[in-house]
């Protein structure tokens, strides 16, 4: 890599399939229109309520990662967009190889592993009493797991069904930002930063597309 030249780690844009990918849990996940196409909109876990894609190319421990995520319908209205990154085992086993203990895609199945969550959803308790506007607010939470633990929560801009929103995740050490449209929504410090891992594209009660994923890393 020469001075200057971003080192782009995934640069996916599906034209070979899920060659890349791995899948645990829902519905149905294929590609089209150059899309990964993600549906798990069933009521229980066992008929797909849930589903984790996984990009088998490894990140490193700093880097800024950019996709497009877009809700087509979701009948709970929860609009969920997780993105899962820095995951790894901390036995050391690979994830690929543990695979078929997550084939369901419980959420809790992922809540011992190394890893940070963020949840880009629809806030519903406030939607549903129609407080809100369409398209509706957006909760969005950072988490830290082993553990399950919340670093960062925010209420604002909004997560609504046929609108393709632009994400954005920038770790450096222990500082993480996201953002969306370009708009900052959430940032906080980890004082014990994860290292390199694995990045998720994950939901829950919803049928979504995902597209444009770039990760580059970051030299600090």
């Amino acid at each position: 890599m020469s001075e200057g030249t971003p080192n782009v780690v995934i640069d996916e844009d599906f034209s070979r399939g899920l060659e890349n990918w791995w899948v645990e849990g829902g519905e149905q996940v294929w590609i089209e229109n150059a899309r990964l196409m993600m549906r798990s909109d069933g009521a229980d876990p066992e008929h797909g309520s849930v589903c984790t894609a996984w990009c088998r190319i490894p990140h490193p421990p700093d880097f800024s990662l950019e996709l497009d995520a877009h809700v087509v319908s979701s009948n709970t209205n929860s609009n969920n967009i997780n993105l899962f990154f820095c995951y790894s085992d901390p036995s050391g086993v690979p994830l690929f190889e543990s695979r078929n203990t997550r084939r369901n895609a419980d959420y809790g199945l992922y809540h011992t592993l190394n890893g940070h969550i963020i949840t880009f959803l629809n806030d519903s308790a406030a939607n549903n009493e129609g407080r809100e506007p369409n398209p509706p607010r957006a909760r969005v939470r950072m988490r830290r797991c082993p553990g399950f633990n919340l670093l960062k929560e925010t209420y604002g801009y909004h997560c609504g069904q046929g609108v393709t929103y632009h994400l954005q995740v920038t770790k450096k050490r222990g500082h993480i930002a996201f953002a969306v449209d370009g708009q900052p929504l959430l940032e906080a410090l980890d004082p014990n930063p994860l290292g390199a891992g694995l990045l998720g594209l994950r939901t829950f009660r919803t049928f979504l597309w995902w597209d444009n994923i770039k990760l580059t890393a970051l030299e600090l």
